[in-house]
C-alpha cells in the first residue's frame, strides 16, 4: 500500500493523473506462496527509499 500511495503522491506533485496503466510501467503483480504483491520491473529505478512514518496533509 505504501508503494501505491507514494506513486499517487508523485503523480499529484507533477499534476499527472495516477492510473493503473502508469503504475504498471514501474511495477508488476506477482504471486509468491499464495500471497500477491507488487515488485519493481527490471530497469525501473526505486523511487521510495524509506517508507514514510505518517501521512499528514
Amino acid at each position: 500500500m505504501v508503494q501505491i500511495r507514494h506513486f499517487e503522491f508523485c503523480c499529484r506533485s507533477q499534476d499527472i493523473e495516477s492510473t493503473v496503466d502508469r503504475y504498471r510501467v514501474f511495477c508488476h503483480l506477482q504471486c509468491n506462496l499464495g500471497f500477491y504483491s507488487f515488485s519493481l520491473r527490471g530497469g525501473a529505478k526505486k523511487i521510495l527509499l524509506a517508507p514514510p512514518k505518517s501521512y499528514h496533509d
